[in-house]
């Protein structure tokens, strides 16, 4: 499982080991040569190994790595949960010092060679905070640090960014996450099983990171009830760090106002110091992230590169995506940001925002993003065919007369996931189902749990760069429930592909922070938002958007109960209605760049 995780991050570390027999020194040569690097600067360089000792007396295992000559040397630190990954991250560790830079390696609390218990970011706060203090002090350090590593490895640059930083902190390039963690994990109420059940059944057994049985035990996690005991129960193991995320879908809980969740929070609002920041489309932390670096104090002497990847790297199966850029890690425009910032050398690429336009598969340079442009509402009319693919209508008018359509939702057979962001599910052994990013979508929209709603033909392309929104009226007979849109593009040969989706329950509808109550068989008005896209539709394609109420296992299932979802012990069918007419909020809003 381990080498799947690894081709899709690039394929960097799957050649390294296709290359074992060479020597050390030319797999990193041939390594840069198919990666489309800059020359070497250093043959290479000596490692030590050494403990740093937190404010709490915790001592955490680290290895310096340094290139060879006096120093002292602009230094770049990566903190790591991954047992497994140590020896894959030491690669990246040889790379820097062959460019000139020390590179700092550290096990977090409670992981690999390191003292203390892991709890997930709630530490890295103060534990990286003690370390970039440590290191400020260290003689091989010239006065210049960086901070690298995607996923929980950026986690740890913003919990660091969320302490007092030292001045010789110069700069972070945080990839794939971000601050917010509640609306990383939840989407108004609905729980991202694809990526954080996965997540726990893979750190249930850290040594194993993935293999053995983590793929069988995810499979029956998801469908577990209650699943506030699938930990025990399934996993194996206590994770009670899980038991929390699960246990509070309110952003008012009193978990995500802790100290260090509203300190990691506030962080891009409070950083000073220049950013890369680098995200992707399909990935599970993307439309939280985008609002970090909405927020970020330093957005102007900032870079945010924005891919066709999912969180591991790699693009859909559906669409090709050339011209991307060498995936997720981005080593070029990387060392680029770090020889500007950590040594002073001339920045090819500055600040601003970079995005790969889907569909025309290559990259857009601006100076912030979204481009300028217009907001075109499609109203939701038809219903009475909306039960076959593509029967409803969207158009540019409202409909004149009240117009409904009706399916029963049932949570023991939910829409699949098809597409869409993802996380790691789909790289778990005996994965079932769709894999993440774009994905052909036949057969989604002929389930009786579905309504179709299309356009004609389009006579001209629309560039879409933006938030796409979809209000909902909705009548259901539970006390709460979900809704779920997914906007596709239906190509002239017929072919649907998926562009965008979202999800809402009842109980969170609206960005409520707090459950809302919901009288069963009464109207009420939801929005659905979607994470930003860049995505141009060509002339000859449809624009199909699809309303449900489920996307399984990308999100619970909702039981159609009202509380707890991970206290459910019973699901219950739900008799779901859509309503349109005259006066009536049901329509899709686009973001059109341009005129």
């Amino acid at each position: 499982m381990l080498s799947r995780i690894l081709i899709i991050l690039g394929g960097l570390t799957a050649f390294l080991f296709a290359l074992s027999t060479a020597g050390f020194l030319m797999r990193h040569e041939l390594l840069r040569i198919y990666e489309d690097l800059p020359p070497f600067t250093h043959p290479g360089g000596e490692t030590s190994e050494t403990v740093v000792e937190m404010r709490d007396g915790i001592k955490l295992a680290t290895i310096i790595y340094e290139p060879a000559g006096p120093g002292p040397w602009p230094t770049v630190l990566i903190r790591n949960p991954y047992v497994q990954m140590g020896p894959i991250i030491g690669t990246w560790c040889d790379r820097l010092v062959r460019y000139g830079y020390a590179c700092v390696l550290q096990d977090v609390r409670g992981q690999g060679e390191s003292e203390g218990d892991w709890e997930p970011v709630i530490n890295e706060r103060r534990d990286g905070g003690d370390t970039l203090r440590w290191l400020a002090k260290q003689p091989f350090m010239n006065g210049n640090i960086g901070m690298i590593g995607p996923s929980y490895l950026a986690a740890v640059q913003w919990a660091a960014a969320a302490d007092t930083l030292p001045p010789e902190v110069k700069t972070f390039i945080p990839t794939v996450f971000s601050t917010n963690t509640h609306d990383t994990l939840y989407e108004d109420g609905m729980f991202r099983h694809e990526s954080f059940t996965a997540w726990a059944a893979l750190m249930a057994k850290p040594g194993e990171m993935g293999g053995g049985e983590s793929g069988a035990q995810y499979q029956a996690a998801i469908r577990h009830r209650p699943h506030f005991e699938v930990d025990e129960k399934i996993f194996g193991e206590s994770l009670p760090w899980y038991r929390d995320w699960i246990s509070n879908p309110a952003p008012s809980d009193a978990l995500w106002q802790g100290e260090d969740n509203r300190r990691l929070l506030a962080a891009p609002e409070q950083l000073e110091i220049p950013i890369l920041m680098v995200g992707g489309w399909y990935d599970a932390f993307f439309g939280p992230q985008y609002d970090d670096w909405v927020r970020l104090a330093s957005q102007s002497s900032s870079r945010f590169v924005i891919g066709p990847w999912t969180h591991i790297g790699g693009g859909g199966e559906a669409l090709e995506t050339p011209n991307s850029g060498g995936g997720l890690l981005q080593w070029k425009i990387s060392l680029d940001w770090l020889g500007h910032h950590l040594k002073g050398e001339p920045l090819e690429n500055g600040p601003g925002v970079a995005t790969y336009v889907m569909r025309e598969n290559r990259w857009e340079e601006r100076r912030s993003w979204p481009p300028k442009g217009h907001r075109e509402r499609l109203y939701l009319a038809g219903g009475d065919g909306a039960l076959s693919c593509g029967g409803g209508r969207l158009q540019r008018r409202g409909p004149d007369s009240a117009d409904r359509a009706d399916y029963i939702y049932d949570p023991d057979n939910p829409v699949p996931t098809r597409g869409g962001s993802g996380m790691l599910a789909f790289v778990l052994p005996d994965f079932e189902g769709a894999p993440p990013a774009t994905v052909w979508q036949e057969g989604l929209c002929d389930r009786e749990d579905v309504l179709s709603f299309q356009t004609p033909v389009l006579k001209e392309s629309i560039h879409l760069a933006g938030e796409i929104e979809v209000a909902l009226t909705i009548m259901s007979d539970a006390a709460d429930t979900a809704f779920t849109a997914k906007l596709v593009e239906v190509l002239s040969d017929g072919r649907a592909v998926n562009i965008r989706d979202g999800i809402t329950s009842l109980a969170y509808r609206n960005g409520a922070t707090a459950p809302q109550a919901h009288e069963p068989a009464t109207p009420v008005e939801i929005l659905i938002r979607f994470w930003p896209i860049e995505w141009s539709v060509p002339a000859g394609s449809s624009l199909r958007l699809n309303i449900s109420s489920s996307d399984f296992p990308k999100y619970h299932a909702h039981p159609n109960q009202f509380g707890i979802w991970s206290q459910q012990t019973e699901a219950r069918l739900a008799r779901q209605s859509l309503i349109m007419g005259a006066g009536v909020a049901t329509w899709i809003e686009l973001p059109v760049a341009g005129p």
